[in-house]
């Protein structure tokens, strides 16, 4: 609701809307349960978070890995994070059982790049990366916007400058995501991974600051038609995200996630710090998926699991309103 209103405001600016609603903040909430006395989920500074994993989820145009293996009754996979802020640690721990395709390859009927991302057709012999979301849209980012065209230029990361001529803002919500290291399992689908970040500054594998992304309308004339942005090559360490953060996130009701992508490798530079949208396991805290339900990803909602096998998720709707002529 925040971008329609803020989409609103700056339509406004530029003369094709003057139409503006007011923003009401929502109230951020603290984690602290005032009759337990206790933070019910991730408690500050030195805890434990465990996260199962499922198949199934993904966001429009990913590729959603459903193999025979990933979808087996022995099919087992999660995710650990411990964390201490005294030591400077967050250690994450990734199991899978029977559960993890080895070198699997697979190619897209369509190339579904964009003018602002690349993304790779195909991947042979692919091995395996995790994305911790640190931040699941709990804040937000500028991403600007050609004055004259309405077209997306690109998010605040990439002009640290200050915004491109000609431009305007609009504050998008954001995520924050950082990839491990590439790595693969055993033949059986078997892998055990540990890694290891510092609790104030969590890296990638490259020693990177992660990515921001968002879904956003790349052309304000059609401002419900939205698409997938990834800010390229990775942000500075200055904007790495803390643990802290992630522990905002959770208690003020957005929570956090992990994710896997198969991957080419070695990953052509393109894919620098953000993934390749062949989405394998999954999950989030403090909300996870009961076994044998899916999540719809573009309502939102729970559905039963009926079938298993890799498909592609369908894309958003396309426009219904052109703002900018017939």
């Amino acid at each position: 609701m925040r971008s329609i209103v803020c989409l609103t405001v700056a339509l406004s600016a530029t003369g094709v809307w003057a139409q503006s609603a007011p923003i009401t903040p929502r109230p951020n909430a603290s984690g602290f349960s005032t009759i337990e006395q206790r933070y019910t989920y991730a408690p500050p500074d030195k805890g434990e978070l465990e996260i199962p994993l499922s198949v199934g989820g993904g966001a429009p145009t990913e590729v959603i890995l459903e193999e025979p293996r990933m979808c087996s009754p022995q099919a087992r996979a999660k995710v650990k994070i411990k964390y201490n802020k005294a030591a400077n640690t967050v250690k994450l721990i990734a199991d899978f059982h029977r559960a993890l395709p080895y070198r699997m390859s697979y190619t897209r009927a369509v190339d579904v790049s964009t003018p602002y991302n690349q993304f790779p057709v195909s991947v042979s012999d692919g091995k395996w990366q995790l994305w911790f979301v640190t931040r699941l849209f709990s804040f937000e980012t500028n991403f600007y916007y050609d004055a004259t065209t309405l077209r997306l230029i690109g998010n605040e990361a990439e002009f640290p400058g200050g915004p491109p001529p000609n431009a305007f803002p609009i504050a998008v919500p954001t995520l924050h995501m950082i990839c491990s290291p590439i790595f693969e399992g055993n033949p059986n689908g078997d892998a055990h991974v540990e890694f290891t970040y510092r609790y104030d500054q969590i890296l990638d594998d490259r020693g990177a600051g992660g990515t921001y992304a968002a879904f956003l309308p790349y052309d304000l004339c059609k401002p419900d038609e939205y698409g997938v942005y990834y800010v390229n090559g990775g942000l500075p360490v200055t904007k790495a995200p803390n643990f802290d953060q992630v522990l905002e996130s959770i208690w003020q009701g957005y929570g956090m996630a992990i994710s896997s992508s198969l991957e080419p490798d070695p990953k052509p530079a393109y894919l620098n710090s953000r993934d390749n949208t062949m989405i394998g396991w999954g999950g989030g805290y403090p909300g996870s998926l009961p076994n044998g339900l899916t999540v719809n990803n573009i309502s939102g909602l729970y559905e039963t699991r009926t079938t298993c096998g890799t498909h592609v998720a369908p894309n958003f709707p396309t426009a219904y309103f052109q703002l900018c002529g017939p």
